[in-house]
């Protein structure tokens, strides 16, 4: 993922500009993952083996559940430090309904002034509303990425193909935003949109993509001989910079990323039934 996430020190702090510091990661995650990295770290550490416990299903997960998450955890946490204002609230609000109804009533009449008023009040209590950060708001904007880019996918379901959203690999705080296995191979994608920065650049979420292409590739190996490419779903409009990273994946705008994967070499189905297997054994809901 790309971009500061968190907000403005108050709540998602992250200390690198492209939002992929530990902390931001874990935020996004849900109790039932940090319990289940507390037994893995547990486990390296110590030797002992925790209880058994069934592993949840992969493909139960939604696309966009833990940047979701964290939206909903942000938003509640600044909504707890507002409540302090609640008291300034409520007085502005008076004040201007006071306001309206005193000026509205002594110009025009009493007949006005207290509709008015009561218009003016409740215009202000609106406009003076809790609302989160823009930071915090990133995360639903991600989200809503995600779950686009799911719908886009959708179809390759019903050609055979497996489709998971919102997975995580053991040992990983960040997650897999979406994950397609069927007869080109194994897929990795992310969903990715350009901030308004003219700055932005998408070359952490490109390294970030390659990185899990790379992690995926090293849990297939010795199981099964099969492809595994990373893809880039663009939301909007692309930078159109050259990068020297675009040799190693690939590129596709959002209506076109299912006919990318449709594209891709193929390769046997006993290999993608091999690569399936594995991978739901492996891979787990991030949150």
């Amino acid at each position: 993922m790309s971009g500061k996430r968190g907000d403005d020190g108050r709540v998602c702090l992250c200390d690198r500009p492209d939002g992929s510091c530990a902390g931001s990661a874990v935020r996004r995650l849900s109790l039932e993952r940090l319990r289940e990295l507390a037994e893995e770290i547990w486990t390296a550490s110590s030797g002992d083996l925790p209880p058994s416990r069934p592993a949840p299903d992969p493909r139960s997960s939604r696309a966009g559940a833990s940047a979701r998450t964290a939206f909903t955890r942000c938003r509640e946490r600044e909504r707890e430090r507002w409540r302090l204002g609640w008291t300034w609230w409520w007085s502005a609000v008076l004040a201007a309904t006071g306001a309206g109804c005193l000026l509205i009533g002594l110009t025009v009449g009493p007949w006005l002034g207290w509709p008015m008023g009561l218009l003016l009040g409740a215009w202000t209590g609106w406009r003076l509303r809790f609302r989160p950060t823009a930071e915090a708001r990133s995360w639903q904007r991600q989200a809503t990425r995600q779950r686009r880019t799911a719908a886009m996918l959708a179809p390759l379901t019903e050609e055979g193909y497996l489709v998971l959203h919102d997975v995580v690999l053991p040992g990983w705080l960040d997650s897999l935003d979406h994950l397609v296995v069927g007869r080109t191979g194994v897929w990795v994608l992310t969903s990715w949109r350009r901030r308004r920065a003219a700055a932005a650049s998408p070359t952490a979420t490109l390294r970030g993509l390659l990185s899990q292409a790379q992690a995926l590739a090293e849990v297939l190996d010795g199981w099964v001989s099969v492809p595994v490419r990373p893809l880039l779903c663009v939301h909007g409009r692309w930078p159109g910079r050259a990068s020297r990273l675009f040799s190693r994946l690939r590129v596709a705008p959002l209506r076109q990323v299912a006919g990318a994967i449709r594209s891709g070499p193929t390769t046997t189905p006993d290999a993608v039934e091999l690569a399936s297997a594995r991978l739901l054994a492996v891979l787990r809901p991030a949150a």
